[in-house]
């Protein structure tokens, strides 16, 4: 399993997925949980993890917990990586360039607009809810080069 954090400023997205980066689970958190949240992570609580979930698209107890946390190398970066280090999680580092962008299609992918929205084209279309999580997972995507890939929803 590969996990992954997109760090912001008053919130982070989160994704859990395989080791083939298929989404398992993602959710928000506030960066004032990012310590209990990591403590979490290092203990391998999954409940923890599928408690707090937006997304559940897969079950999957198969495969071994991951050992570090995939983060976006971007805003807020450098203290979220303080907070999870000190938690014990080793940390990988990976471009965070268009993970807003990229999550908001994996949005789509997994929610496809119905009625009259599936007319529109989908870059004009704005999720209903925030999709930092979504950007986490494009970035365990883009740590596996499938940036561009998006079949695996």
């Amino acid at each position: 399993m590969l996990i992954a954090l997109d760090p912001g400023m008053e919130k982070f997205g989160w994704a859990l997925s395989n080791d083939s980066g298929d989404l398992l689970l993602s959710g928000l958190s506030a960066v004032g949980e990012l310590g209990t949240w990591g403590v979490a992570v290092a203990r391998r609580d999954l409940f923890y993890l599928e408690e707090r979930a937006l997304e559940k698209t897969r079950r999957e107890d198969s495969g071994a917990f991951p050992d570090s946390v995939i983060v976006g190398a971007g805003t807020g970066s450098a203290e979220c990586i303080k907070k999870l280090v000190s938690s014990g999680l080793r940390v990988e580092r990976v471009s965070e360039e268009f993970s807003t962008e990229r999550g908001r299609a994996l949005y789509w992918l997994i929610h496809p607009p119905r009625g009259l929205r599936r007319l529109l084209p989908k870059g004009l279309l704005v999720p209903p809810r925030n999709i930092d999580d979504l950007a986490a997972w494009s970035l365990i995507l883009r740590y596996l080069g499938r940036d561009g890939d998006h079949s695996g929803a």
